[in-house]
């Protein structure tokens, strides 16, 4: 499945990066100029971050470049060895993900979930298809879920960091773990 080479070293290599400066962000932003943002900003926020600092680490440890979008109809990662694009959905909550209504493309995605000081993660890599997404539109909501359901019962998944959590009423929830702060800058 993991057809790009990643490991979960660079994976934890570019969740510490994202944290430091998530971290630094809510520091000096947030809590320098007492702005809130709500979580889905902050997914916003995390996910650019993470677009950027994956490019970097990805570039650096597979040896040839990986691009970055700098337009937001661009695939977030592109590894131009492969000519494989990637995508990254961000979310705050532990049971799905959001994405955009009218992205026709099918991808490979890695999956974040985020919580506590910026410092807790999962992380998962897999293939999705339009058809896995349920559409909110019938609900004038702007972007499909991913249930998390649907990511725990994918045989072709790899999880880097985190797990999931069966509940006692069968639900499945995103578990992440907290990182390790190594990064320095």
């Amino acid at each position: 499945m993991n057809q790009f080479d990643i490991t979960k070293e660079m994976i934890m290599e570019i969740l510490n990066g994202v944290s430091f400066r998530m971290q630094k962000f809510k520091k000096e932003l947030m809590d320098g100029y007492d702005i809130h943002f709500s979580n889905k900003n902050l997914s916003e926020i995390v996910g650019k971050i993470m677009e950027k600092v994956s490019a970097d680490i990805f570039t650096k440890r597979l040896g040839y470049e990986v691009k970055r979008a700098l337009a937001d109809r661009d695939p977030d990662l592109v590894f131009t060895k492969l000519n494989k694009p990637m995508e990254i959905k961000v979310t705050s909550t532990d049971n799905a993900w959001t994405g955009g209504e009218f992205s026709q493309r099918p991808f490979d995605y890695l999956l974040v979930s985020w919580g506590g000081n910026f410092d807790e993660f999962f992380c998962c890599l897999t293939h999705l298809d339009k058809s896995e997404w349920k559409s909110n539109i019938s609900k004038k909501f702007y972007g499909p879920s991913l249930n998390a359901k649907i990511v725990y019962n994918k045989k072709d998944k790899t999880i880097f960091f985190g797990s999931f959590e069966v509940t006692k009423r069968g639900a499945i929830k995103i578990k992440r773990e907290k990182i390790s702060q190594t990064y320095l800058e």
